[in-house]
């Protein structure tokens, strides 16, 4: 997404949001289709189960609904919507589980992020059947960076934000996560990568 459309998108998310704390349906109804397939997306990851996304789905614009006034403009509409999906997901593995979920963790460490031309260059020379397939091998934190980087177009700021951990946390995730792919997708099409796929190790 561009910086102009991401611009248009958050002033016009943010008036909707004015408009739903002040109890305007019609505003909710016009946030809820402008969003909902993204977090329904970014839940159906994690869960792989449509009908417990869809909850997840309704249960966090449910939460927009009743909390939209607390939302004071620091981060943007997408990301602050994302974040209370991400407990609502959290709070739904919990209960799937019958027991506390605990996100895996990775040690925070100071590597440089890479530009996300490198990947999608990487996953135009495979099938979407193969880019998937070595998606789900990932831990579902890395698992859930990649989507929210590359799918969500958000910023590792955003994606600290919304995984509440430091941001060299997230580029540590995308580091690792960027490897495994680069492994797994070399392995299952064995052709030999070209100099500019290196980049994804740096």
């Amino acid at each position: 997404m561009s910086t102009n459309l991401k611009q248009i998108e958050n002033e016009t998310a943010a008036t909707l949001l004015t408009k739903i704390a002040q109890g305007n349906t019609k505003a909710m109804e016009e946030f809820y289709r402008m969003f909902s397939r993204t977090v329904y997306a970014f839940v159906l990851r994690r869960l792989d189960n449509q009908v417990e996304a869809e909850e997840v789905v309704v249960e966090a614009m449910y939460e927009v609904w009743r909390n939209a006034g607390s939302f004071a403009g620091r981060s943007a509409p997408r990301t602050w919507l994302l974040g209370i999906a991400r407990h609502k997901l959290l709070d739904k593995l919990r209960a799937s589980h019958g027991r506390p979920f605990e996100p895996l963790e990775e040690e925070a460490e100071n590597i440089s992020a890479d530009e996300p031309s490198m990947f999608e260059r990487l996953a135009q020379k495979q099938t979407q059947e193969q880019v998937l397939s070595c998606l789900e091998s990932l831990p579902e934190e890395q698992r859930e960076c990649i989507h929210l980087m590359f799918y969500e177009d958000l910023s590792i700021a955003e994606i600290a934000e919304i995984q509440q951990c430091p941001e060299n946390t997230i580029k540590t995730r995308l580091f690792h996560a960027r490897r495994k792919l680069k492994i797994n997708l070399e392995r299952q099409t064995r052709w030999q990568p070209d100099l500019r796929l290196y980049a994804l190790q740096r």
